[in-house]
């Protein structure tokens, strides 16, 4: 006999899964793009370290290299800022207590049952992952001109690394040289063969 307590377990399971579907949300370029550089392990690490250490929006970052990447050169000043007043309270009001909560969950979780709290953190994965989607959502619908700018290779890797000092600036945190490696790594991941003179912002960051 099927052991009860674990179908319904699967079953509930399944049932979070569907509702944290993909297909939940609708085609979006930004996360498309977003999400296969994140995938890179080097990027991954380096976005949750600066992420931790600075309180850096890993999105915004990946948002900066899209919008150049895209075609859609350097931001303007309203942009960038319209971008991150649009995704303030969702980010501080959502994402991070879901961040902070899946951090609890990894660890100690006594006396509550350590299975129950595992398939707890499990739900809130999937929720702060779909949290982090729709805050993507938001970044794009604050550029709403097309791509029709420069495609040349060095252009646009110097529109990133603008893009990503212009946040940084406005984030106002104090930089340092192992920050402006790691920054190089993203930028260098999201414009493979790009001449290293086209990053001088980033190097000229502190």
């Amino acid at each position: 006999m099927p052991d009860l307590k674990l179908w319904l377990r699967e079953i509930s399971e399944g049932i979070i899964l569907a509702l944290f579907s993909e297909s939940s949300f609708p085609p979006n370029q930004l996360w498309d793009y977003a999400s296969r550089l994140y995938a890179k392990e080097n990027v991954r690490d380096v976005c949750l370290d600066l992420q931790d250490r600075h309180g850096l929006d890993v999105n915004i970052l990946l948002f900066c290299c899209w919008n150049a990447a895209s075609g859609r050169g350097q931001f303007t000043e309203d942009e960038l800022t319209n971008g991150l007043e649009r995704v303030a309270d969702w980010r501080d009001n959502v994402i991070v207590p879901l961040r902070e909560l899946r951090k609890y969950l990894k660890g100690n979780t006594e006396p509550a049952p350590a299975r129950l709290a595992g398939s707890l953190r499990h739900v809130i994965v999937e929720s702060e992952l779909f949290s982090e989607h729709l805050e993507v959502l938001i970044l794009s619908e604050a550029v709403d001109r097309p791509g029709t700018g420069s495609f040349d290779l060095d252009q646009q890797a110097e529109d990133g690394a603008t893009n990503i000092a212009a946040y940084l600036k406005l984030h106002g945190c104090h930089i340092k040289a192992r920050d402006r490696d790691q920054l190089h790594v993203i930028w260098q991941e999201a414009f493979p063969g790009a001449s290293v003179k086209s990053a001088v912002k980033l190097k000229n960051l502190k």
